[in-house]
C-alpha cells in the first residue's frame, strides 16, 4: 500500500488550531494581570509595615534640636546689634521716601511754573 501524499507541516494544513484572540479574552487577560499587581503590591505593603524602621535607635533619640538661646548679656548685645541694623536700614529706607517726596515736589513746582509763559512775562 502506498502511503498517500505528506506535505512538509503537518501543522499547516489543520484548520482551527489558531484562536484568534477575542476583545472578551484580551479582557480576561488584562483582569488577571490586574490581580495579580494588585496581589503583590498588597504583599509589598505588608512586608513594608512589618520592617523596623531604618536606622539605629540612637540616632533617632539624639537627633538634633534647638538650644535654648542664652538669656543675660551674652543675649543683650545680639539683640542690640539686630535691632539697631534693623533700624539703620529702616532710617535709610525713610530717608529715601523722603528725598523722593522732596525732588518730586520740585519737579511739580518747576513744571508749573514753565507752563504758565504769560505770567513769567508780567514779571
Amino acid at each position: 500500500m502506498a502511503e498517500p501524499e505528506r506535505t512538509t507541516s503537518f501543522a499547516k494544513n489543520v484548520e482551527g488550531l489558531q484562536h484568534e484572540e477575542s476583545a472578551l479574552d484580551r479582557a480576561r487577560a488584562l483582569r488577571d494581570q490586574f490581580a495579580h499587581a494588585q496581589n503583590d503590591n498588597q504583599k509589598q505593603k505588608e512586608t513594608e509595615t512589618e520592617k523596623p524602621p531604618a536606622g539605629s535607635q540612637m540616632i533617632s533619640q539624639d537627633a538634633p534640636v534647638l538650644r535654648p538661646t542664652p538669656s543675660g548679656p551674652m543675649r543683650q548685645m545680639t539683640d542690640r546689634q539686630a535691632a539697631s541694623t534693623r533700624l539703620g536700614k529702616e532710617r535709610g529706607d525713610a530717608e529715601k521716601k523722603n528725598d523722593a517726596a522732596k525732588m518730586a515736589q520740585q519737579f511739580r513746582s518747576l513744571q508749573g511754573k514753565s507752563h504758565d509763559h504769560e505770567h513769567d512775562r508780567d514779571l
